[in-house]
């Protein structure tokens, strides 16, 4: 029977400093990304900022829940050396842009991306692909309605604005589809929304696009290498 190892290690990093933050309120501030810091030397807040979120409950709830049910699906598909790989992209890619762009902030989603992205891209199956782009559409979703609400659009009240729960719900229809109808849908699908929602946030200049834009890349790149197929469970004779 197939066990997530690197899945369910990763989970358990990032999910005990991630839940206690609630009970140790300083733990965020010492561990998040700071520009400001990591320009004075705490370079490890580059790497622990993926182990605590700033996105509250709901926040964490979300990032968790995803790594476990995308870490599941990508490392049967993929298997560990590959998921290892394209999470490290997306946190690379991510930290550092959010470095560079000055942007404190804390959360594994940035890794997420890299790892969605790259499943999409990669030679894993329909469902797989389709599950992993549909996830990049959230973050998407999330900026864009950030967006809207930053340039003054009516009904925009932060999390609870018109246009995030109409953009969520059009992201929750569209992935639906995504999803239920993969095998009537082009094969080239699946790789063209983590792209189309990379290049946009990136000229968003968010780092969830910078993170998306080189699991896109790296999972292309590693398209031609084959996955290790999925350990099978044998009867006895």
């Amino acid at each position: 029977m197939f066990k997530p190892y690197v899945t369910l290690a990763v989970l358990a990093v990032t999910g005990v400093p991630s839940v206690a933050q609630f009970a140790v309120p300083g733990l965020v501030p010492a561990l998040m990304r700071d520009p400001d810091a990591i320009a004075h030397g705490q370079w490890w807040r580059l790497v622990t900022a993926l182990v605590v979120q700033d996105g509250g409950v709901a926040g964490t709830v979300v990032n968790l829940g995803f790594l476990a049910v995308l870490g599941h699906l990508a490392e049967r598909a993929l298997g560990p050396a590959r998921w290892l790989l394209f999470y490290a992209t997306g946190a690379l890619a991510g930290e550092t842009s959010g470095y560079l762009l000055g942007q404190p902030g804390a959360g594994n989603s940035v890794a997420l991306c890299g790892l969605a992205a790259a499943l999409a891209m990669s030679a894993a199956g329909p469902l797989e692909r389709s599950l992993a782009a549909f996830y990049t559409l959230l973050p998407g979703a999330w900026v864009l309605s950030a967006v809207g609400g930053a340039a003054g659009v009516t009904g925009v009240t932060g999390a609870d604005g018109t246009l995030r729960v109409v953009l969520v719900a059009a992201v929750a229809a569209a992935g639906s589809q995504l999803v239920s109808r993969r095998d009537r849908l082009p094969s080239w699908l699946p790789g063209a929304v983590p792209v189309a929602v990379a290049l946009t946030l990136t000229l968003l200049r968010d780092l969830h696009g910078v993170a998306l834009l080189a699991g896109v890349i790296v999972g292309w790149l590693a398209r031609g290498v084959s996955a290790p197929a999925p350990p099978r469970t044998t009867s006895p004779v």
